[in-house]
């Protein structure tokens, strides 16, 4: 009892001490900034309410801003000129050296009154290229140490100077065209560009662009619920979430954060252990298998964590659907769900938009659990994945659907993440296969294995022991249907039925089924020689079972399959040679230990209807019925299921497929006469 009590401490401690690690490296790997748990994209509608700052920030112009605002400068660039003031009282002093328009009055008028509207603003030299594409922009000229600007459609080129000259001398006489050649020859540009000025206050404008883009006030709005996410807003999201991340942090922040991450973790897995103790306790005894649940459970963990840091716009190309999958190769339906949900719960304190992250999951993983559980066929697996990919579509575009109000904006970009998943999760096998080796762990896909009859141990039994090997199948056969019949693993049921008595490979000839066209044995031992020899094919079967390397499942129908039951032949034989004798039980007793699992029940009443049936010369389907009925009533008074998790509704099921398949196997057939 000591040692039972210290082996339990130590289990326990163990068990801690995994814990505390996994919760640890978990605590550690987890982010330790406060995340923005919005997720927004360029073109999708914002559906998480209005946003409003809770800090002051700005939002800086980057480089391709910087350059779009010079580009415009240089689009919309100003003219600076220089004027040549002296070029019009030189004009003027010309003119009255000009004798015909003395001597005329109207020419002297019109000519002054033409010279004043040309130089009213100026007269632009028109040669320059700059000046050319530029004229719908102000032009700015210095006058008495200040710019004066003047819009370029007033001022005076070569053109219209030629335009309002052919306007006001229309005459063709000599004289006109005298006046005209001299005035053309006298009137000249007095604006004339400044490369240097222009470069100069262009320069200063680019100096003088603004760095700030956007600025938002604490309280201030950011964005507004079902607002389309255009480009700038998108913009102003994405720095607002760097902002955040980095300003709402310091190192309060970061130890409240960790000791968060520290409690709730704590408190998952709490659930896990506690959930496994209550419903699972055969697991919670089994440390390698805690250690399965542990691993599977940081592996997707740390994998997310990695894909988060590096790009979370990928996060649905993991195939979170693998790890039920992985489990239920192992385990059962209700652990592999459980396992799925609490690692969804998990991961969920970290990922952005949770909500859809966890009913996506959940939804994908409920339907995937549903599918055959033979996943060890690659027909099943790939229907498996195809459901995979094809819920997460579905899912995924309901609730597009649902925050977007229409399938207009949805991401392809998305279903091909799905995809891949659908894909990836197809790598499951050899997953499978990595923890088997690992942990000594057995999957229905091992199990499949040892089913072919080609097997070393199975070809030994066949060349030794050729009966004990069709008793063996015929067991198979029964225990399979009623395994299926009460829900309990048909495959494990089969293959440890097959291999149950491999321990009779040594000495088969002492074994009825074994007994052809000789002598029985035994009438040369006395009842306590023969007892031992049938006795002995258990222990002799685990060692067999060790030494071809079956897996621990499969060996406990060895050790099982009579469970504490006594050689009633041999005993009473005893009995009846010495009457007056204590005779003693143990001697003639199975050292067990009894079933200890639905599985292991099945075997061992589907072994004993077996091996009783042959001892019956054609027997009548009354015989048959009766014969099982017998059998586990002594079975159930010896308390041989006292220690399994089958309940007396099953036993009845797996009494009816008993006589079921008896009645099939000795159904009477049709004589057909000879030839």
């Amino acid at each position: 009892m000591d040692n039972l009590f210290k082996f339990y401490n130590k289990n326990i401690a163990y068990k801690i001490l995994v814990l505390i690690i996994a919760i640890l490296l978990l605590t550690f790997f987890f982010p330790k900034k406060d995340i923005l748990k919005y997720e927004f994209s360029e073109g999708k509608t914002w559906s998480y309410g209005d946003l409003f700052s809770p800090f002051n920030f700005l939002i800086l112009k980057d480089n391709q801003d910087i350059d779009l605002e010079i580009k415009n400068l240089k689009e919309r660039q100003e003219i600076f000129c220089i004027q040549n003031e002296k070029i019009v009282k030189s004009i003027k002093k010309k003119l009255k050296k000009f004798f015909f328009i003395k001597k005329n009055k109207n020419y002297y008028k019109t000519i002054h009154r033409i010279i004043n509207t040309i130089y009213k603003y100026g007269y632009i030299e028109g040669d320059n290229n700059l000046i050319k594409e530029n004229k719908t922009h102000t032009i700015f000229f210095k006058n008495e140490e200040k710019w004066i600007p003047i819009l370029y459609e007033k001022i005076f080129t070569h053109n219209k100077v030629n335009n309002i000259l052919e306007k006001n001398f229309r005459k063709k006489s000599n004289n006109v065209k005298s006046l005209k050649k001299f005035l053309e020859k006298i009137i000249v540009p007095n604006l004339f560009y400044s490369q240097y000025h222009t470069d100069f206050f262009l320069n200063k404008k680019i100096q003088s662009i603004k760095k700030i883009k956007y600025s938002f006030r604490k309280g201030d709005n950011i964005i507004n619920n079902h607002d389309t996410i255009n480009k700038n807003k998108f913009k102003i999201l994405f720095h607002f979430k760097k902002e955040y991340e980095s300003k709402v942090w310091n190192k309060k922040k970061y130890y409240c954060l960790v000791v968060g991450h520290f409690l709730i973790i704590s408190l998952i897995f709490t659930l896990f252990i506690l959930y496994i103790f209550y419903f699972e306790n055969k697991i919670f005894n089994n440390n390698r298998e805690v250690n399965f649940f542990i691993i599977n459970i940081l592996l997707i963990s740390l994998i997310t964590i990695t894909i988060l840091k590096y790009n979370s716009k990928i996060l649905y190309i993991i195939p979170f659907c693998i790890l039920p999958i992985s489990i239920r190769a192992f385990f059962n339906l209700n652990l592999s769900i459980f396992i799925h949900l609490i690692t969804i719960l998990l991961l969920s304190l970290i990922i952005p938009n949770n909500f859809e992250f966890i009913f996506i999951q959940i939804t994908a993983g409920f339907l995937v659990m549903l599918t055959k559980k033979n996943i060890y066929r690659m027909k099943n697996l790939f229907i498996a994945a195809v459901k995979i990919t094809i819920t997460y579509i579905i899912t995924f575009s309901l609730l597009t659907l649902i925050r977007e109000g229409s399938l207009e904006k949805i991401s392809l970009y998305t279903f091909y993440l799905f995809f891949f998943s659908g894909i990836l999760t197809l790598f499951v096998h050899p997953l499978i296969f990595i923890f088997e080796k690992l942990l000594n762990l057995t999957s229905d896909i091992s199990l499949l294995e040892l089913s072919d009859t080609n097997t070393p141990i199975l070809r030994l039994l066949s060349q030794k022991a050729p009966g004990t090997l069709q008793h063996v199948l015929t067991v198979a056969n029964i225990a399979e249907e009623a395994a299926v019949a009460i829900g309990a693993n048909s495959l494990l049921v089969r293959i440890g039925a097959i291999y149950h008595d491999i321990g009779k490979i040594k000495n088969s000839v002492f074994f009825t089924e074994n007994q052809h066209n000789i002598i029985d044995p035994h009438e040369e031992l006395t009842p306590e020689e023969s007892a031992k020899i049938i006795l002995e094919h258990v222990s002799i079967g685990v060692e067999l079972a060790k030494k071809y390397h079956l897996p621990d499942p499969v060996t406990n129908f060895i050790r099982t399959h009579h469970g504490k039951s006594l050689v009633y032949y041999f005993y009473e034989k005893q009995k009846k040679k010495y009457p007056n004798m204590e005779i003693d039980k143990k001697q003639f007793q199975y050292s067990g230990p009894k079933p200890f699992s639905k599985e292991t029940a099945i075997v061992m009443i589907a072994d004993s209807v077996e091996a009783a049936s042959k001892s019956i010369k054609n027997p009548s389907t009354k015989d048959l019925e009766n014969l099982v009925e017998n059998i586990i009533k002594k079975q159930k008074i010896e308390n041989q299921f006292s220690n399994a998790d089958i309940t007396l509704r099953e036993i009845e099921k797996v009494k009816q497929v008993m006589k079921k398949k008896l009645r099939n196997i000795y159904h009477t057939r049709i004589e057909y006469p000879n030839p």
